[in-house]
């Protein structure tokens, strides 16, 4: 994330822009925020720092890859616990009215939000390579809302529901797969996979957690998905890997923390998914969220 996609934190507590708000905070608080609600909901994407969370008078200790789902009318408030400590997140603002005109009649909008005001999980954690798509998403809305580019309206709104449909199916997911008798084996074992794209994930592994045999787990997610796991694997970790170059980290690092032992067989497998190198990907991204003038 680029220095002047940050925002210098907002102490106001309320919307100005009439469907939703989002910025990036980085910086170093030197005091809290005093016990505040708000009239519209509150997506909190926690990256770095040492913080804890008070809601509804209940606390919770953040680390990166969590997020925070506040309802309207929720009072919360965060506590600096190090103020040494760089203090990085991202906060989405979305306005109720919005949410009920533009969002409720979609069922995978509908089930997020019916989980937010519910407001019993307001906490939900992510695995680094599930919370880099997300990461991704923010940063091309931060992007988009930045620009002036035509069209500027339609591409925020289309990224925004993007952002949230990830979030929803994330937590469906995540409720199919504590109940093993609702959800299908298949799904729970896709869950594994997304939480652990920097390992070893091997079938023998798979045969271990799901205590089924080996080749039935490769027989029944063939039949369901339409792909072998091996090539399931592959994809997931490609598609992190692309996500995650919208930041500066080194594409080896990259690499690596997606699970390729080697550079050369990422890059020969990401040049043969996507047609281009991983270095020439990178490269025409920055161009294509270069700021452009406006249309005359």
């Amino acid at each position: 994330m680029k220095q002047n996609d940050s925002t210098k934190f907002l102490n106001r507590q309320y919307m100005l822009d009439d469907a939703f708000e989002i910025y990036y905070y980085k910086d170093f608080p030197d005091q809290g925020v005093a016990p505040h609600s708000h009239s519209f909901y509150e997506f909190y994407f926690f990256l770095e720092g040492k913080v804890s969370i008070s809601i509804q008078e209940r606390s919770y200790n953040v680390v990166p890859g969590d997020i925070i789902m506040i309802p309207p009318g929720t009072v919360h408030c965060p506590s600096l616990l190090d103020p040494l400590t760089p203090y990085r997140r991202f906060v989405l603002w979305i306005r109720k009215d919005y949410y009920q005109k533009r969002l409720s009649h979609t069922d995978v909008f509908r089930y997020l939000f019916d989980r937010c005001d519910k407001l019993s999980s307001p906490l939900l954690s992510m695995s680094q390579p599930r919370f880099n798509d997300l990461q991704a998403a923010i940063f091309s809305l931060i992007r988009e809302t930045h620009d002036s580019r035509f069209g500027k309206e339609a591409a925020c709104r289309l990224l925004l529901e993007q952002l949230l449909l990830g979030l929803s199916r994330f937590i469906y997911i995540r409720e199919l797969s504590t109940h093993s008798d609702s959800g299908s084996l298949c799904s729970r074992i896709c869950t594994y996979i997304d939480e652990h794209l920097s390992e070893a994930v091997s079938l023998e592994r798979l045969s271990q957690v799901f205590y089924r045999n080996k080749y039935y787990i490769s027989h029944i997610f063939k039949e369901t998905m339409g792909i072998s796991i091996h090539q399931y694997i592959l994809k997931k970790r490609l598609e992190g890997c692309k996500n995650a170059m919208v930041t500066h980290t080194a594409l080896e690092a990259i690499a690596s923390g997606f699970g390729f032992t080697s550079y050369s067989s990422f890059f020969r497998y990401f040049k043969k998914e996507y047609g281009i190198s991983p270095q020439e990907y990178r490269k025409r991204l920055y161009q294509d969220n270069a700021p452009q003038k406006p249309m005359e």
